[in-house]
C-alpha cells in the first residue's frame, strides 16, 4: 500500500479492517427477525386451532410409551384444512420427535400433497421409504386423514378412502431417546411453519380396518368432532373443544395437555448442521450461499493486506493466518447462532465463509502481482 504517509495509510487500513469485522459480526449475529407472537388462535365456533406463520403447539413430554417400548401397530387420525398450498418445502402438520431427526415420525404438506415418513429425508435424496398422496389437498377444504401402520404395511386414507398403501413396510413411532415430543404446525427448529386449521387429533395403539376408517369419517361428518368409542382406548385424543386458553386437553388423560405458547418457540437448536439437514434447493438457498461467500471476500482481502504490513507476516505467512482468522471468526458466529433466536448454525455457512475469505486473499494476490508487474514495466 503506497501512500505519502505510510503510518496514516496503516491506520486507515486498520480502521477499515475493524469496520468490516464489525459489519460481519452484526449481520452474522443479529436475529433475522425478532421473536414474535405465536400465531396460533382458537376457532371457537369450529372447535379448531388455526395456525399461521410462525405458529406451533406442542406436548413437551408425550409419555405414550415406556422408555424401551415401541408400538407394534398404531393408527393416527387428524382433521385439517390447509390454508396455503403455494409454500413448498417441509411443512409439518404433526410430528412425534424424540431428539433424533432420523427417527422422527412426521405427516407433512408439500404443496397440495401429503407425505408420511420416518426420518429427515425431506428432499428424497437418500430414497428413504415414505408414503404419499399427491394432489389431494384444497385450500380451505377439510380433510379427514388417517394413517395406520403394522407389520403388514402402512396405509394412508383421505376422507375415508384409501389414498395410498405400502405393504410390508411399517412406519415406527419414535421411542426412547431424550423425550417424546408432539408438535403441531411446525418442526422442533421453529422454521417450518404450516398454515391451516386442525379440528382434531387422535392416536390409537392398534391398526384399524378400512371399514372402521370409513365409519369414523362418517361419524365425524355427523358430529363435526373427533370422538372415540369406549372400546377404542386412544393413546391420546385432542378435540379442541375448549375454544380458548393456552392449552388443549388430552381427553384420555394419558398424556399432558397440548401447550399453545404466547411467543414463538424453538424446541431444539443445532450446532453446525450438515448441508443436507432440512435442505431445500430454492431461491433462498442460493441467496444465502452467495451472501455467505461474498460477505467474507472483502474481509479476506483487506485483512491479508493489513497483515502484510506486519514485519513478522509480510511474506508467505500473511495468507494462511488471514484464512485461519476468518475460519475461527466464522466458527465463533456459528457457535453463537446455535443459541440465538431465528438463527441456524450451519456447516455449509462455515465452509462458504472460509472459501470467501480465501477468494479475497487470492484476489488480493492477483491485484498486487499485476501492480508489481506494471511497476517493473515503467521506464527508469
Amino acid at each position: 500500500m503506497h501512500l505519502k504517509n505510510p503510518r496514516t495509510g496503516y491506520y486507515l487500513l486498520s480502521l477499515l479492517v475493524f469496520t468490516v469485522i464489525v459489519i460481519v459480526l452484526f449481520f452474522g449475529l443479529r436475529p433475522k427477525k425478532w421473536l414474535s407472537a405465536n400465531n396460533v388462535h382458537w376457532l371457537a365456533d369450529e372447535k379448531a386451532l388455526s395456525f399461521r406463520d410462525p405458529g406451533i403447539a406442542y406436548v413437551d413430554e408425550l409419555c405414550i410409551f415406556a422408555e424401551e417400548q415401541q408400538a407394534q401397530e398404531w393408527s393416527l387420525q387428524i382433521i385439517v384444512a390447509p390454508e396455503n398450498l403455494d409454500r413448498l418445502g417441509f411443512r409439518p402438520i404433526v410430528t412425534i420427535h424424540n431428539g433424533d431427526d432420523r427417527l422422527q415420525f412426521t405427516l407433512w404438506q408439500w404443496g397440495d400433497s401429503l407425505i408420511v415418513m420416518n426420518g429427515d429425508d425431506y428432499t428424497y435424496s437418500r430414497k428413504w421409504p415414505r408414503i404419499s398422496a399427491m394432489n389431494v389437498l384444497r385450500t380451505g377444504e377439510v380433510s379427514f386423514i388417517t394413517v395406520t401402520s403394522s407389520h403388514f404395511g402402512t396405509r394412508l386414507f383421505i376422507n375415508g378412502a384409501l389414498a395410498n398403501e405400502m405393504k410390508n413396510w411399517q412406519i415406527t413411532l419414535p421411542h426412547g431417546g431424550k423425550k417424546q415430543q408432539l408438535l403441531l404446525g411446525n418442526s422442533v427448529y421453529g422454521q417450518h411453519s404450516w398454515e391451516g386449521e386442525i379440528f382434531g387429533l387422535a392416536l390409537y395403539g392398534k391398526s384399524v380396518t378400512r371399514e372402521r376408517v370409513q365409519h369414523d369419517y362418517e361419524k365425524w361428518l355427523h358430529n363435526r368432532m373427533l370422538l372415540a368409542d369406549s372400546m377404542d382406548e386412544p393413546l391420546f385424543l385432542y378435540t379442541f373443544r375448549e375454544g380458548a386458553g393456552s392449552f388443549a386437553a388430552d381427553w384420555t388423560g394419558n398424556s399432558k395437555s397440548l401447550q399453545i405458547p404466547t411467543r414463538q418457540l424453538v424446541l431444539q437448536k443445532t450446532f453446525l448442521a450438515p448441508p443436507w439437514h432440512n435442505f431445500t434447493l430454492n431461491r433462498s438457498f442460493w441467496v444465502d450461499a452467495i451472501v455467505n461467500f461474498s460477505g467474507f471476500v472483502p474481509l479476506g482481502a483487506l485483512l491479508c493486506l493489513w497483515l502484510r504490513q506486519l514485519p513478522a507476516l509480510s511474506g508467505k505467512y500473511a495468507a494462511p493466518v488471514c484464512v485461519a482468522f476468518c475460519f475461527f471468526l466464522s466458527l465463533s458466529i456459528e457457535i453463537a447462532q446455535a443459541w440465538l433466536p431465528n438463527r441456524f448454525s450451519s456447516l455449509s455457512d462455515l465452509v462458504l465463509n472460509t472459501l470467501g475469505a480465501w477468494a479475497g486473499v487470492f484476489f488480493l494476490e492477483i491485484v498486487l502481482r499485476v501492480r508489481g508487474d506494471k511497476a517493473q514495466e515503467k521506464p527508469v
